[in-house]
């Protein structure tokens, strides 16, 4: 039996002295490992999501030039990097046929834009799927999101760029796995770049406070102090000025408002709640409280983003008696997407690809076309 003053090692007997220098020269070189680690910061391809983190603290400093580009608008104009020279200008990173976090992005960005009147900036959004997203398709995005502001551009990459592009912007930008929730892998940040085209910021808008961070940054940049927005005060221009109709008018992203009060609403958790004052209150400001089943999409948080009064108004109208069917009343038919396992409502327009065994339903035709590619590599 050994005694408390030595341990041994190998063929080697060590004195506590010994053993006191070897746990000390460990410690040292764990942290100099974890302080390594530390300062060697994300890879490449996070390093936008990585300053978002620092959140509205950001100080506007000089980051990194945005990289060069030359893409076809919404509206088949060339735009390039250097045509932005002597504009203030935010990026964002979308795709039209996404059903997660895009509509929340592109809300974002159209809430910005209405925030900001009057003040000489633009705002570019990068579409991360070349395959789909032509200058036509990204046109009929604006119509059913912004048709009327001409600030906004909405850019078709390519296959060849479109690596480059989120490269020099530090963003993800990959098409996702077997089994991801989005076909597409991408940042869900936006970049504000200044006047000489250089990154100045990378906020994380779905948060109230970094968002109000963006829009002063925006303000600082481009020294117009803008207009004070005037708030909406009736209920369907406020609907519209929040880009509800956006998302809400298209059920397969959202669903329908008007005439559901008293209905019943199943959640994800399987509990059904009734569609009333708390409800709707709680739906505006904390979206992620109460899910609705089938409903991948996420909706932004209009917490601090509008007056109690509007909130009041926009509540009210919501829950106007109407005469629409209780579309709550009955269990909601969901299918699962076999490429990435979302839950998709089975709905007469929702895609789908018949097999031996009946229907198969898809969340966006990129997970179609993968399945049809190879329906064997998906156990079909």
């Amino acid at each position: 039996m050994r005694g408390p003053s030595t341990w041994t090692m190998g063929c080697s007997v060590m004195t506590p002295a010994r053993w006191l220098l070897v746990l000390g020269t460990s410690a040292l070189l764990t942290v100099a490992l974890l302080v390594a680690v530390r300062f060697a910061g994300p890879p490449k391809a996070s390093r936008a999501e990585a300053f978002a983190e620092q959140g509205p603290a950001q100080k506007l400093e000089a980051m990194w030039a945005a990289p060069d580009f030359a893409f076809v608008d919404d509206r088949n104009v060339t735009v390039t990097r250097q045509a932005l020279v002597g504009k203030v200008w935010v990026a964002n990173f979308v795709f039209t046929q996404c059903r997660t976090i895009c509509p929340l992005l592109t809300s974002k960005m159209v809430q910005l834009m209405r925030r900001l009147p009057g003040v000489d900036a633009r705002f570019v959004s990068f579409s991360v799927d070349p395959e789909h997203d032509t200058p036509a398709v990204l046109s009929a995005y604006r119509q059913r999101w912004a048709a009327d502001e001409p600030r906004w551009t909405l850019l078709a990459t390519t296959q060849a760029t479109l690596p480059q592009l989120a490269a020099g912007f530090h963003v993800t930008a990959t098409p996702g796995a077997a089994g991801d929730l989005d076909p597409i892998m991408h940042s869900g940040v936006f970049v504000l770049v200044d006047k000489q085209g250089v990154v100045r910021g990378v906020f994380d808008s779905e948060h109230a406070a970094d968002f109000q961070a963006l829009e002063r940054g925006v303000r600082v940049l481009a020294g117009e102090p803008g207009r004070v927005v005037d708030e909406p005060t009736d209920a369907v221009s406020l609907y519209h000025a929040l880009s509800c109709a956006s998302c809400h008018e298209n059920e397969a992203l959202a669903p329908k408002l008007v005439g559901l009060v008293g209905s019943k609403r199943e959640l994800d958790t399987g509990i059904r709640v009734t569609f009333d004052d708390a409800y709707v209150r709680e739906s505006l400001l904390s979206p992620d409280a109460k899910r609705l089943r089938g409903y991948p999409l996420r909706m932004p948080s209009y917490d601090g983003l509008v007056s109690g009064a509007a909130l009041d108004t926009l509540v009210s109208w919501l829950l106007r008696p109407g005469s629409a069917v209780d579309a709550g009343s009955s269990p909601v038919e969901v299918a699962e997407d076999p490429v990435c396992h979302m839950q998709v409502r089975v709905t007469a327009d929702a895609l789908k690809s018949e097999r031996d065994g009946g229907a198969v339903y898809f969340c966006s035709s990129h997970c179609q076309r993968r399945f049809d590619d190879n329906p064997a590599a998906f156990g079909r």
